[in-house]
């Protein structure tokens, strides 16, 4: 039985043909600026400072103040800053009134949801204070089913009533 050989043919130096069909599917990175179209509140979870505070005597000034610093973000280089996954939030619900090229009935959204990804954990805001304090009564309603930390005090185990506390929340205005 004879082997079969193979056909050797020359071809010419590869190009570049598909290099801009494979550009469309590469992951980019882009760095954005945002400018705001209302006052941002920042009003961070902080356990440790929430623990502290529960664990201070009755009627100290522990107790009757905020501890407002430990409400704001801030980067390295001690700057405000918003969570990283805020902004991917925000941008994720803006999609939400764009349409998906793929389907004429649904909202880009859930494409968003899956195609971005943000790179770093704060977002700086950079300024290194906050513009003022905001300063509500705020209600807090003490019949609840679920057991929860609240930073305004005990309600009274005999009332269903609200209760009522002020508090200041730093905020940082758009007009930068």
């Amino acid at each position: 039985m004879a082997k079969a050989q193979a056909k050797v043919i020359n071809i010419s130096e590869p190009t570049n043909g598909g290099k801009e069909s494979i550009d469309y599917s590469q992951p980019y990175a882009v760095a954005v600026t945002l400018q705001g179209s209302a006052d941002f509140l920042f009003h961070r979870w902080n356990a440790e400072a929430v623990d502290e505070k529960a664990k201070s005597a009755k009627n100290s000034k522990a107790k009757k103040t905020d501890d407002v610093e430990s409400y704001v973000y801030r980067t390295e280089a001690g700057e405000l800053a918003i969570p990283g996954e805020y902004l991917r939030g925000a941008i994720i619900h803006d999609a939400k009134f764009r349409q998906d090229p793929r389907s004429p009935r649904k909202s880009a959204m859930d494409l968003f949801k899956a195609a971005i990804i943000v790179a770093t954990p704060l977002a700086s805001l950079g300024v290194a204070d906050w513009d003022y304090l905001d300063k509500r009564r705020v209600m807090i309603q003490r019949l609840c089913t679920s057991t929860r930390i609240s930073r305004s005090g005990r309600a009274s185990s005999k009332t269903d009533a609200f209760e009522q506390r002020e508090h200041a929340y730093p905020v940082a205005t758009h007009k930068r």
